[in-house]
């Protein structure tokens, strides 16, 4: 691809003059004032600021769990905003992947059950379900790990299995 090409692709992200507003009159609190941002593929992006600065509700929105107040955002070109609720889920499904702080992993499932689980949700089918768990596992290290539940993980392989569901 040449550099001309490159700069003319969208980014997988867009974000333009996000509001966030919680609340009403004297009580209304602003999360979110006219954030905007673009994150093209392959790029790697931290979202840092004090407790209270509106980074959950940013990843929140970003996430297609909440909506914002005013301001749009695209993922791969997609004006979330426009979309129907079957159409964000099939998004969140296919397109945005969770790695939550306290993992979330299902306690008495293996480290395979884990990662295969939103395969489920997205309908595919069992023998490609188990190879693309079985390859993300291996993307982390822990092919020696697939058939452990949670509880027989360090933390770091716990989280190296979210990572691989995500």
């Amino acid at each position: 691809m040449t550099a001309s090409a490159t700069a003319t692709a969208a980014p997988v992200l867009r974000v333009k003059d996000l509001v966030k507003e919680y609340g009403e009159g004297d009580a209304k609190v602003h999360a979110l004032r006219g954030v905007s941002l673009d994150v093209e593929r392959g790029d790697y992006v931290a979202i840092m600021g004090a407790s209270g600065s509106g980074k959950s509700t940013l990843m929140n929105i970003l996430g297609c769990l909440d909506v914002p107040t005013s301001g749009t955002y695209q993922i791969d070109g997609a004006d979330v905003g426009r979309l129907a609720e079957h159409q964000l889920a099939i998004l969140r499904n296919r397109r945005v992947g969770f790695v939550f702080q306290s993992f979330n992993l299902i306690p008495r499932m293996s480290a395979l059950a884990n990662v295969e689980l939103p395969l489920v949700y997205g309908g595919v089918g069992p023998a490609e379900r188990r190879s693309r768990a079985l390859a993300a596992l291996e993307q982390v290290g822990l092919t020696d790990r697939v058939r452990h539940e949670p509880n027989q993980l360090s933390g770091g392989q716990q989280q190296r299995v979210a990572v691989a569901r995500a």
